[in-house]
C-alpha cells in the first residue's frame, strides 16, 4: 500500500478524528514515524444505520450541521458569476482575467 509507519483514516467532519489527529501528530514527532492520511466518510460507511431507532431524537440533525453549513448559502450556484480576478505579475494589482 505505502511505506508509512502509520495509516491514519479519518473523516474530516468528525470531531473525534480531529482530536485523534493531534495525538497521531505528537506520536509521529516523538517516534519519527511517517504518517499517511486517508480521507473516509463515516456517513457513507454507516449508510445502513437507522439513526432514528438507534439514537435519541435530534441526534442526526446535530451531527449533520457541519456538512449543511459547508453548503451555505443553500440552493444552486448563481448562473452568472463575476469574472475571476488575479494579481498582475508586474504591478501586483488585481486585473480581470479573460
Amino acid at each position: 500500500m505505502n511505506d508509512a509507519d502509520i495509516n491514519f483514516y479519518f473523516d474530516p467532519l468528525c470531531p473525534f478524528a480531529w482530536m485523534t489527529s493531534k495525538g497521531v501528530r505528537q506520536v509521529a514527532a516523538q517516534r519519527d514515524y511517517s504518517v499517511a492520511r486517508w480521507f473516509i466518510s463515516l456517513r457513507t460507511i454507516n449508510a445502513d444505520v437507522d439513526y432514528d431507532s438507534r439514537f435519541p431524537a435530534g441526534y442526526d440533525a446535530g451531527h449533520t450541521v457541519r456538512p449543511r453549513l459547508l453548503r451555505w448559502p443553500p440552493g444552486p450556484a448563481p448562473s452568472t458569476a463575476a469574472p475571476a480576478r488575479r494579481a498582475s505579475r508586474r504591478t501586483g494589482t488585481p486585473e480581470a482575467s479573460a
